[in-house]
């Protein structure tokens, strides 16, 4: 008689701590899946902008590439000039007030 009711003790509570231990595993998996999908939102929002990126900076190769650009950009921002010009730096006019 004791060891049947020890059995119907026992049984249950070994059910109970397996379907405890499967729940928390469960939960954990899910928990893990939702964080390692907001990394991969995260991560092609990254990966967007490096694309945007590198097209903006495969139109500048292409722009260096050219002999007229490459000239006029270094007579806008260097104040390069050709044989025989004379560069007169103006200052910057305040119209505020």
């Amino acid at each position: 008689m004791a060891k049947t009711r020890i059995r119907k003790t026992i049984k249950p509570m070994i059910f109970m701590i397996i379907g405890c231990t499967l729940m928390w595993v469960l939960f954990s998996s899910a928990m893990t899946t939702f964080s390692r999908q907001d990394d991969i939102a995260q991560l092609e929002k990254e990966v967007s902008a490096v694309k945007k990126e590198k097209e903006e900076l495969e139109n500048q190769v292409e722009l260096l590439n050219d002999d007229d650009y490459v000239t006029r950009y270094a007579r806008e921002n260097y104040v390069f000039t050709r044989d025989g010009e004379k560069v007169a730096i103006l200052p910057d006019v305040d119209d505020s007030k």
